[in-house]
């Protein structure tokens, strides 16, 4: 349903596709079962969460082509070579943004698309409390917070453009603070782009 949100997205033809810090590799599993014709590449910085993405693809009786371990910024494809990059709830862990989005967009095709998908997002005036909010949910994992005007500036730096999808889902949100806030930001969309939100972050190659 999230990729359904994206303009211009297709899996009609043999593209391919590649995830970024895909943990055990569910979300490329499922997409794997819903269009095996497409080549799926998974990567992610724990070489444990690689080894163990056979679970994955058994649940979804489905066989990712390609695994193997990167980080965000240090991609081992050829530029010019995939054509849809994504990722879910990782991003925000990127920690070099610049890098990282510049070896996205080597690595795309030209016309392709790379999504964040369900980011923690703010502007920079927000970001304090922003950060400080969602630490508190859980402090044994630091969490960070994407700014949008920053990644924003860097896109347009590296030849990619950068467009927001802002998805404030209520449910599920651990504490009724939060399902109120992400309730009230459904009521009165003009508000999501002024403060903390979460969203689809996408960037087209130029």
């Amino acid at each position: 349903d999230s990729l359904n949100k994206i303009d211009g997205l297709s899996f009609a033809n043999n593209i391919n596709v590649l995830e970024l810090g895909a943990g055990q590799c569910w979300a490329s599993s499922i997409l794997k079962s819903l269009h095996p014709n497409i080549k799926i590449i998974s990567t992610d910085i724990s070489p444990e969460a690689i080894a163990s993405s056979h679970i994955w693809e058994k649940i979804f009786e489905s066989s990712v082509d390609k695994k193997y371990v990167c980080t965000s910024d240090e991609i081992p494809e050829e530029d010019d070579s995939i054509d849809f990059i994504f990722t879910v709830a990782a991003a925000h862990h990127f920690i070099t943004h610049r890098k990282t989005l510049t070896e996205i967009q080597r690595i795309l095709k030209k016309g392709g698309i790379c999504s964040y998908i369900y980011e923690p997002v703010t502007p920079k005036f927000w970001y304090p409390f922003a950060y400080k909010r969602v630490n508190n949910n859980r402090p044994e994992v630091p969490e960070d917070v994407l700014i949008l005007g920053k990644l924003k500036k860097i896109a347009n730096d590296v030849g990619l453009k950068q467009e927001v999808i802002y998805t404030p889902y209520y449910s599920n949100r651990g504490s009724i603070f939060a399902t109120l806030f992400f309730l009230f930001l459904n009521i009165f969309p003009f508000l999501q782009r002024l403060g903390p939100c979460s969203a689809i972050v996408t960037y087209r190659k130029l």
